[in-house]
This record gives structure tokens, C-alpha cells and sequence, in this order.
């Protein structure tokens, strides 16, 4: 039952999130997305892939194992996101790798639309990047997109437990349009 309200909860969550208010960082990018996972937000819901009780802030942060490859994924069309072509994003977020045995990545992929090809994909891997075990620690990349871009392509974001044997919890995820 507690799953069940809570994925109702998230669905509607989403539903009533909108992207229509443009916010503006310190040094001018567009915020497009941001998630501390207490609501749903764009995020397709899957319950068993958010960790209670662990998180950087609020309650609940995304999470993989060894039973769960991908986490929940971040899902819209690039005219959506803004009505103007961009070229670059930034992806921020606090990441938590209990020890040597978790690994992960944070990826971001385009896809075209009408075959679901993938036409881009990068991420910020876990190992290269996180150094400090059993604590939340910031990370962040920057994506230069490919010239090529349409309104009408997807662009996915999500985590991926390569091969982590341990839990590995991300939270407070923001994605910006830089320029």
C-alpha cells in the first residue's frame, strides 16, 4: 500500500510540475530541471529505485545496486525544455558511494525521436570523479551538444550502476541550459 500511494504521489507530482518559469543561476544559465526526489517532477516513477532515509537533503534520494541497473529517468523533448536552441548543459548533483565496491555514472543521452536511436551520450562516471567514500559529495560536467540538435529529440538523464556491487544514491539533481 505504501508503494502504491507513494507512485500515485509522484505521478501527480509530476503532472503538476511545470517548466514554463525560466530560473537563472549566478552566472546566467537556465535551470531546465532540478530534484531533491521528494516529488516527482519529469521523472518517470519507480518507488523501489528511490533510497528513504539516506538522502543529501529532504528524505529520499535516487539509488542503483546490484538488482536495479538503471534508476528513474528524466524524460522531455529539447523544444520543451527551452523554446530557444542551446548548446550547452551543465549537470549538477550529490552523489554517495558507501566504498571501493560501488561505482556508477550520471548520464544524459539525446535521442531522435522518431526511431529512438541514441545520437549523444556522455556522462560524469563515479569512479574518475568521486574520490571520498561514505559521504555526499558534489558533482558536476558540462555537455557541449552536437550542432544537429532539433526540438523535437529527447533528452534522457539518469543513473547507471556500472557494475556497482554497493548502493550508490544520488540526489539534488539540477540540469542548466549554460549557453
Amino acid at each position: 500500500m505504501k508503494n502504491t500511494t507513494l507512485l500515485l504521489g509522484l505521478a501527480l507530482l509530476g503532472a503538476c510540475s511545470s517548466n514554463n518559469k525560466e530560473v537563472k543561476t549566478t552566472d546566467g544559465a537556465t535551470v531546465v530541471t532540478f530534484n531533491d526526489f521528494e516529488a516527482g517532477g519529469g521523472w518517470l516513477p519507480d518507488p523501489t529505485l528511490l533510497a528513504k532515509g539516506q538522502a543529501h537533503s529532504g528524505q529520499y534520494a535516487m539509488i542503483v545496486n546490484k538488482d536495479h541497473e538503471f534508476s528513474l529517468t528524466f524524460n522531455s523533448t529539447l523544444g520543451r525544455l527551452s523554446p530557444r536552441k542551446f548548446k550547452k548543459l551543465r549537470l549538477e548533483a550529490w552523489a554517495y558511494m558507501p566504498d571501493a565496491n560501488a561505482t556508477g555514472n550520471l548520464g544524459i543521452q539525446l535521442m531522435d525521436a522518431s526511431d529512438q536511436k541514441q545520437l549523444y551520450g556522455d556522462g560524469i562516471s563515479f569512479r574518475t570523479t568521486i574520490k571520498e567514500y561514505g559521504e555526499w559529495v558534489p558533482i558536476s560536467k558540462e555537455f557541449v551538444l552536437p550542432d544537429t540538435i532539433t526540438a523535437n529529440q529527447h533528452l534522457r538523464m539518469f543513473l547507471w550502476r556500472a557494475d556497482a556491487q554497493s548502493d550508490v544514491l544520488v540526489d539534488d539533481v539540477k540540469l542548466s541550459i549554460v549557453e
